[in-house]
């Protein structure tokens, strides 16, 4: 409504991008459709065979390639643990479709939400001690903030808010 009357919301427009992936695994959602039409289906992985029962599949969310299998605690190598990693970073359409995306772009910045728990997580995830640099953090800090200030989510790293994490998304 403000476009070339508020000098801040036509900079705001002509200036800045935004980008919204609404949904990285289809497997799991038609899969929780299909437990839980009601909602509350918390299937986090992609239906690959993986394991001789359940839980089969691959965690998405560590399948990318930074840190990818840096340890075991962060990811792990079996295929029937709830946090598989895959064979190889990007093994899964899935992951491998985000990279060509992010590849075909030049991000700046970028946060990922996870619905489950109400979090907007940002880099680094796989050490406790987080290894990216201060003024990086103070940005991320100040983003967050910002998106987080009316919905009340939680904001932070994935060991801030939850456990370690390696090969995962926003890393």
């Amino acid at each position: 409504d403000n476009y070339n009357i508020d000098p801040e919301a036509t900079a705001l427009i002509n200036n800045r991008e935004m980008w919204f992936v609404p949904m990285v695994n289809p497997d799991g959602l038609v899969y929780n459709h299909s437990i839980a039409p009601n909602g509350g289906g918390m299937q986090r992985k992609n239906t690959r065979e993986t394991c001789n029962g359940t839980p089969d599949g691959i965690d998405l969310n560590r399948n990318y390639s930074y840190m990818w299998g840096y340890d075991n605690e962060g990811s792990s190598p079996d295929g029937c643990s709830e946090t598989f990693r895959g064979t190889a970073p990007f093994s899964e359409p899935e992951t491998s479709s985000i990279r060509d995306f992010v590849d075909s772009h030049n991000f700046p910045i970028a946060f990922n939400y996870h619905s489950y728990g109400n979090l907007l997580i940002y880099p680094f995830g796989y050490e406790y001690e987080n290894q990216a640099s201060q003024e990086d953090i103070n940005i991320f800090i100040e983003y967050g903030d910002d998106m987080t200030q009316f919905n009340n989510y939680a904001l932070g790293s994935g060991p801030d808010l939850l456990y370690t994490v390696n090969g995962e998304a926003c890393d």
